[in-house]
């Protein structure tokens, strides 16, 4: 309350970003939430590797197969996410899709210091989502944009070489 009693009001505006968590194997993934375009049941994709929705073509991603991880994607809770990232459009199997957060940004971590080659450009960065470690996916790299994401990431490196280390939040 101010001297002549108006309330004062001290709305912080935070920054969010959306991810919908997924889980491959015993892995658990972040996908940027902007790009989802939907997600299907195994009866709502059929048999069909490749997925047509509204007119939109999804590609296949064996996001499993690009990680090296081993997945059992026959069981019930399966789910193909369609992702969408500028002109490219996948569809991605997954095990679960867990959930849907929004995190603050300044809770989105970068990759420590073990990560030091090709999955750079794999992961954007991690993040905590009920007690679970989450690796938040590059989309670019997941949908084969990856001659895009390299040429962008030289170019950031040598920006943020300059401007100094990865700090929290800078990730998301």
């Amino acid at each position: 309350m101010s001297l002549r009693g108006h309330q004062k009001s001290t709305h912080l505006l935070v920054e969010t970003a959306s991810f919908l968590v997924v889980r491959l194997g015993g892995s658990y993934l972040a996908l940027p939430a902007d790009g989802v375009r939907g997600v299907l049941t195994q009866e709502e994709t059929g048999n069909e590797q490749a997925v047509t929705v509204a007119g939109t073509l999804y590609q296949p991603v064996d996001l499993a197969q690009l990680l090296s991880l081993v997945a059992d994607l026959s069981g019930p809770e399966m789910r193909t996410v369609l992702y969408s990232k500028g002109h490219s459009h996948g569809a991605i199997r997954v095990e679960q899709v867990v959930g849907l957060t929004d995190v603050e940004r300044k809770n989105c971590l970068p990759l420590p210091p073990q990560f030091q080659r090709d999955e750079r450009n794999w992961f954007g960065g991690m993040m905590l989502y009920q007690d679970l470690l989450v690796l938040i996916v590059n989309p670019s790299w997941a949908l084969g944009e990856l001659a895009e994401v390299v040429r962008v990431a030289v170019g950031e490196r040598q920006r943020m070489a300059a401007a100094g280390p990865l700090a929290v939040g800078g990730s998301c």
